[in-house]
This record gives structure tokens, C-alpha cells and sequence, in this order.
């Protein structure tokens, strides 16, 4: 069981209707989810996902903060993706310094996630517009990954992103399936790609990888928890 009164961060844009209702309901007894709020308008562009970091960013870490808890997470996927593996690196280092205790990006965490299931090719897919998953394509190959294949739904409204169904997250990671793949990868914490997993993972017999399940996973090792949470794949269930 988990120790008691565990309390993780999540720093998430205002548009995300899908990080603070999916982790409260998985997280292990004693482990408490709480979170800070970042402007961002509904038009999802490169330029709106600066300017929340810009604006809002080091601010949902003071947030954050002040109710203490054991790792804290930056829970934008897009945001480090438009701008590249180097900025991710060094607001990687900024969240940490700035917390005090372990922080990271969402995509610092599926980039380990992947590592931790051996993962070196992939197949992508995610519900950004062609600009966003064409700079996905280009930071997770920057990362040391190869991708085999890729799909994407194309939606400009941040906060659409959460609409599609797990039929419809199943048919687009369907698009995306390259059979020499090592692994899937599903991006967007406002998308619920967990839900899929289990179903993927049992046809391909490969593991899948979702923001929504690597960020919750490195949140709760490196707050100290190492309890399994079942049905959402092997990442949760085994590392």
C-alpha cells in the first residue's frame, strides 16, 4: 500500500478537463492529487503554448508549491514539443530548481517511460493539428527514437482535445501501427489515450505508452510510490 498523505503536483493548462479527474481516480490510497491552472486560450497554435509557458509557467509552480507536495509535474506535452528537446531540458532543470523537490515535464516523463520498456522505435499518434505533430515527430527523433509510423486527428481546439472516444483514440492509433514497432506512443494529457491501452497492448502484445499514464507514472516513483495500478497497461502495472 502506499505510505499515507502523499501529495502529488500537476501544473496543467485551463483547458484540461483529463489530468486531475483520471489521476485522483487511479492514485493509490494516502495519495492525494493537486493542482495549479495555466491560461490557455482554445486556439491551439504554437504560438498560444509560448505564451502560456512565458506567462504562466514558473507561476503554477509557486502555486503548486504551496501546498507541498512530494514531485510536481508539468503536464503540457505540446508546449516542450513546439519547442524542442533543448528548451525541455532547461525547463526541466527550472521546475526542479524552482520546486525543490523532483519536477519534470510530461515529456521528460514518456521520454523515460519509453526507455523503462526498452522502447527504441515507435509508432506515434496524437490529436494535434499537422503543425504540432510535425514538431512531435521531430523532438521525439531529437529524443533518440525512430519513428515508423504516425496518425494524428488534426484538432485546433485545446479544449476539443479531450472529446474523442476510445473508439475513436483505438481507430487512430490503428492509422499509426507499424508492426515493427517497439512500441505505441499516444500524446496529449488533455486526450484519454489510457483508455486504450490495455486493449492495444493485448493485440500487439507491445507496450503502449500514453502522456496521460507516463506522466502519472514518474509522478508517483518519484514521490517514493511504487504501488502497481492495473488496467492501464504494463508501465503502471510492472515498473
Amino acid at each position: 500500500m502506499a505510505a499515507l498523505h502523499k501529495r502529488i503536483g500537476v501544473i496543467v493548462p485551463s483547458v484540461n478537463t483529463v489530468v486531475e479527474p483520471w489521476f485522483s481516480a487511479v492514485c493509490p490510497p494516502g495519495v492525494t492529487v493537486h493542482a495549479a491552472r495555466m491560461f490557455l486560450d482554445n486556439n491551439l497554435t504554437p504560438e498560444a503554448l509560448v505564451r502560456m509557458d512565458r506567462d504562466e509557467g514558473m507561476r503554477g509552480v509557486k502555486q503548486i508549491m504551496s501546498c507541498k507536495p512530494s514531485s510536481v509535474a508539468y503536464c503540457c506535452t505540446a508546449s516542450s514539443i513546439v519547442q524542442g528537446l533543448e528548451y525541455d531540458g532547461r525547463l526541466n532543470h527550472e521546475l526542479h530548481h524552482a520546486a525543490g523537490v523532483p519536477a519534470f515535464t510530461a515529456t521528460s516523463g514518456i521520454i523515460e517511460a519509453l526507455h523503462a520498456v526498452g522502447a527504441k522505435r515507435i509508432a506515434v499518434c496524437s490529436p494535434y493539428t499537422k503543425a504540432i505533430d510535425d514538431a512531435e515527430h521531430v523532438f521525439f527523433a531529437a529524443a533518440g527514437f525512430e519513428i515508423l509510423g504516425a496518425a494524428h486527428l488534426g484538432i485546433a481546439d485545446a479544449f476539443a482535445l479531450a472529446d474523442p472516444t476510445p473508439d475513436d483514440i483505438y481507430a487512430l492509433w490503428k492509422k499509426s501501427w507499424h508492426a515493427d514497432a517497439d512500441a505505441s506512443l499516444i500524446t496529449c494529457l488533455n486526450m484519454n489515450s489510457q483508455d486504450v491501452v490495455e486493449r492495444i497492448e493485448k493485440e500487439t502484445g507491445k507496450p503502449v505508452i500514453t502522456s496521460t499514464q507516463a506522466t502519472l507514472w514518474k509522478l508517483l516513483r518519484a514521490a517514493g510510490v511504487q504501488d502497481a495500478i492495473g488496467g492501464f497497461g504494463t508501465l503502471l502495472a510492472d515498473y
